[in-house]
């Protein structure tokens, strides 16, 4: 049963910080167009005994904990464009948010108030799908960001061929391999894991891989486990739950397509022919 009109269904408070980071985390996983208004939305659950950020548009979904105090324990969607530029524009002190019956928002920080902010059921939001997390592997925060720096740049742009928009996550033993091509370019990057791990092999979207990487802290201390199924990889680390759908097919076999027999072979120091590409993209610039 419903509580009557005006009645508080929801009330929490946290500092601006605080819902200010876990916004800018989830808002990575609200798509630029859809025609589901819901996938708009950023939810707000605080039905349990903690608050929880999530957005989730059908191929990346993140789900982000954050600190604060539950008056009333509710859950509500909101526009996640509006509530964005809200929170931003806010004093930097504590946020009070509350739902009522009908979902409308209100939102006060010191002398700032917006009331009757249309919201949605969290009934109605689409959840992250339930993983079963079986098995693990686990790294630094900082050697996944690099991984992804160091292969995301050869994916292709074009949805012509899946999955080559995709990349290449490949567990052996204690080696992890990402490999990444878009026809032209191949980029292959392992890293050894500090134990032995059955084998995996999953194709992660490129556009995943990126928002992941823009939330990742970077730090070598920090850990980030992953977590394999058959349809979907998450990422779990800090507060945070990143859950993306694979991409369906068999990867190319990458062996066949290289070959150590090279007519020519040299080394270089890596500086000078950074600084050697650096200039002579100057005057391809200029030609342009």
């Amino acid at each position: 049963m419903n509580p009557p009109k005006g009645v508080i269904h929801m009330k929490l408070i946290c500092s601006k910080g605080n819902l200010l980071k876990g916004v800018n985390i989830v808002s990575k996983a609200v798509p630029s167009k859809t025609t589901m208004s819901i996938l708009e939305c950023i939810l707000i659950d605080a039905s349990a005994n903690e608050i929880k950020l999530t957005a989730n548009d059908m191929e990346l979904g993140i789900e982000t904990r954050i600190e604060g105090t539950i008056e009333q324990k509710g859950i509500v969607a909101v526009n996640a464009k509006d509530f964005i530029e809200i929170i931003r524009n806010l004093p930097d002190n504590d946020v009070t948010i509350e739902s009522d019956s009908n979902y409308k928002i209100s939102i006060t920080c010191e002398k700032a108030h917006f009331r009757n902010i249309p919201g949605k059921s969290g009934e109605d939001f689409s959840y992250l799908p339930y993983i079963e997390k079986n098995d693990s592997i686990c790294l630094s925060q900082f050697t996944l960001k690099e991984l992804i720096r160091q292969t995301i740049f050869s994916i292709a742009d074009s949805d012509n061929n899946k999955l080559m928009t995709g990349e290449l996550f490949e567990v052996h033993d204690n080696e992890l391999k990402v490999v990444s091509l878009d026809g032209h370019r191949i980029s292959i990057r392992r890293i050894e894991l500090k134990e032995s791990y059955p084998d995996r092999k999953a194709v992660v979207p490129g556009k995943s891989l990126q928002e992941i990487s823009k939330i990742l802290s970077g730090e070598t201390g920090d850990e980030v486990h992953i977590f394999f199924t058959n349809n979907h990889i998450v990422f779990e680390f800090n507060t945070t739950t990143v859950v993306s759908r694979l991409i369906e097919g068999e990867y190319f076999k990458i062996n066949q397509m290289l070959s150590n027999d090279y007519e020519t072979k040299f080394v270089i120091n890596k500086k000078e022919l950074l600084n050697c590409i650096g200039r002579a993209t100057v005057l391809l610039k200029a030609g342009d």
